[in-house]
């Protein structure tokens, strides 16, 4: 199990320019995410993954969300120390950067 905790990201897009909050929880052997955006004007939906696996240090995943119903969210993160980079690819939205987030807990 990799990257578990919260970690402090900068999104910059169309559609927020702020701070971004993801923690990543291990269930039971279930993983779960949940993005908090601080300072945004509206509630972040759910957000469900699936389909995970690992390759290394990268967290892979199919995401879904009540926003998006039958719609997939391509996730991928590689953690490398108390930092984490990635994506998440959103249907209608594009691709979101995670660059040099930082864990906080």
């Amino acid at each position: 199990m990799i990257g578990l905790g919260k970690y402090k990201a900068k999104i910059n897009n169309m559609f927020f320019k702020g701070d971004a909050i993801f923690e990543l929880e291990n269930e039971d052997g279930k993983y779960e995410m949940e993005i908090e955006l601080i300072g945004a004007d509206f509630d972040m939906p759910d957000f469900k993954l699936s389909d995970v696996s690992e390759d290394g240090s990268t967290l892979l995943a199919k995401a879904t969300t009540s926003l998006l119903p039958g719609k997939e969210i391509d996730v991928e993160l590689t953690f490398e120390d108390d930092k984490c980079n990635g994506f998440l690819k959103i249907p209608f939205i594009g691709k979101i950067k995670i660059k040099d987030a930082e864990k906080i807990a």
